[in-house]
C-alpha cells in the first residue's frame, strides 16, 4: 500500500527531455500516492503522454505571463487542476512560478526542488519579477528545500536567511554503462554534444575550432531553434533517452561547450554523468560547480585552450581521461537510486512531523 498523497508540480512537459523531474517523479510513485501536474502548450493538445504516473495537464497559452487578460483565461482554463490541493499531504514543486497555485492556507508540507537559477532563464523582466516573488515565497514557506548544485544552495540559503537547503545532486542510471572507448587514430573524428541547444551553447568556439582543426566534425543531438549553417556541423535532432547510449557509441568524443553565464554557473549537468557512463573522451568548459568531475573531463577555459586541447586529443586518438575502475566507483556513488534514498529519508523525517 502506498503512502501519503503527493501532488508533484513540474515546470516542463512530461514528454520533454527525460531528466531530473521525470526521474524523481517515477521514484516517488513507488512510495507515494502521486499525481503529476505538468505544463503543456494548448497548441500541442493532441500530443500523446506516455510512461507517466497519474497526471493532470496545466494548459498554457501564448503570452499568458505577459498579458493580464490572457493570464485570466489561462487561470479559468485550469481552474480544476488544483481544486483538491487541500487533500494532498505534500506538494512537491520544481518550478517557482507555479508556487502561485499553492494557497496561503494550505496545511500540508511543501517541498521545493530548485534545479536552476530561474531568474536568468528569461529575458522578459515581468516574468523574472514574478519568478523572484514566488521563489522567495516558496523558499520561506517550504518544509523541505532541495537544491541540485552548491551554487544554488548558497543562493537559496541567502534567501532563507539560514542554512536551510539540502544538496541533492543529479545522478545517473547504473545499468546504462557502455565499454570504455579505446583511443584510435583517424583522419576524421566525430565529436558529439547531447542536450538542448540554446543561448548557453558556445557556437563561436565551435565555429572557430573548425577553422583550425579540419579533422573533426560536430554532431549536435537535441532540440534547437538556433542553427549554424556551417560545414562540419551536423544536426541529428532529438533522440529518445533510451537510445542515446547506442547512438553515442559511434562518436570519438562528447563535449559540453557552454558559455559560462548566470544560467550555467548554477547547473549540475546531468549530461556529464551520462557521458561518463557512455565511456567516451569528455571535453567541457570549466566552472567551479563541476570541479569534482576533473578526473573524468578534459577542461578548458577559453576558445584558445579549447583549440589546443583538440590538437592534443586528435594526436592521441581521443582517449578517455579515466579508467574503468574510476568510472565504476564514480557511478556507484552517483546513481539516481542513491539520490532518491537521500530524498526518501528527508521525506520520512518530514512525515514524523505529521504526528507531532
Amino acid at each position: 500500500m502506498k503512502g501519503k498523497k503527493l501532488l508533484y508540480i513540474m515546470g516542463i512537459d512530461w514528454q520533454w527531455i527525460f531528466q531530473r523531474p521525470q526521474i524523481l517523479a517515477k521514484y516517488l510513485s513507488a512510495d507515494y500516492d502521486i499525481t503529476v501536474v505538468f505544463p503543456r502548450s494548448i497548441l500541442k493538445k493532441r500530443s500523446p503522454v506516455s510512461a507517466c504516473p497519474p497526471f493532470r495537464i496545466l494548459w498554457t497559452l501564448p503570452y499568458q505571463e505577459k498579458n493580464a487578460f490572457i493570464g485570466k483565461i489561462s487561470a479559468r482554463l485550469n481552474q480544476n487542476v488544483f481544486k483538491d490541493i487541500y487533500s494532498y499531504d505534500y506538494v512537491y514543486i520544481n518550478y517557482p512560478l507555479y508556487g502561485r497555485y499553492i494557497p496561503e492556507d494550505y496545511g500540508g508540507k511543501v517541498i521545493y526542488d530548485c534545479m536552476d537559477n530561474h531568474e536568468s532563464l528569461y529575458p522578459d523582466q515581468k516574468r523574472v519579477y514574478k519568478i523572484l516573488v514566488q521563489e522567495q515565497r516558496l523558499v520561506k514557506r517550504s518544509n523541505l528545500l532541495l537544491v541540485s548544485a552548491q551554487a544554488l544552495a548558497e543562493k537559496m540559503n541567502k534567501i532563507a536567511g539560514c542554512e536551510k537547503s539540502i544538496l541533492l545532486r543529479n545522478g545517473t542510471v547504473p545499468n546504462r554503462v557502455y565499454p570504455l572507448k579505446k583511443p584510435e587514430k583517424r583522419q576524421l573524428y566525430s565529436i558529439a554534444y547531447i542536450g538542448t541547444i540554446a543561448s548557453w551553447f558556445d557556437y563561436p568556439s565551435i565555429l572557430e575550432s573548425l577553422k583550425h582543426c579540419p579533422q573533426v566534425e560536430y554532431h549536435l543531438i537535441g532540440p534547437t531553434n538556433e542553427k549554424a549553417d556551417c560545414p562540419g556541423i551536423i544536426y541529428e535532432g532529438s533522440v529518445s533517452h533510451e537510445h542515446l547510449g547506442s547512438l553515442a557509441e559511434k562518436y570519438d568524443c562528447l563535449i559540453m561547450p557552454f558559455v559560462v553565464n548566470d544560467i550555467v554557473r548554477f547547473v549540475d549537468p546531468v549530461k556529464l554523468y551520462e557521458y561518463i557512463a557512455f565511456g567516451k573522451c569528455i571535453v567541457s568548459i570549466y566552472y567551479p560547480e563541476i570541479e569534482r568531475f576533473r578526473d573524468f573531463v578534459f577542461f578548458y577555459r577559453t576558445p584558445e585552450e579549447y583549440r589546443k586541447l583538440l590538437d592534443k586529443l586528435t594526436e592521441s586518438g581521443f582517449p578517455p581521461k579515466y579508467t574503468d575502475v574510476q568510472r565504476e566507483n564514480f557511478l556507484k556513488e552517483n546513481t539516481w537510486n542513491m539520490r532518491y534514498n537521500i530524498l526518501k529519508k528527508e521525506l520520512e523525517t518530514l512525515e514524523e512531523t505529521f504526528t507531532q
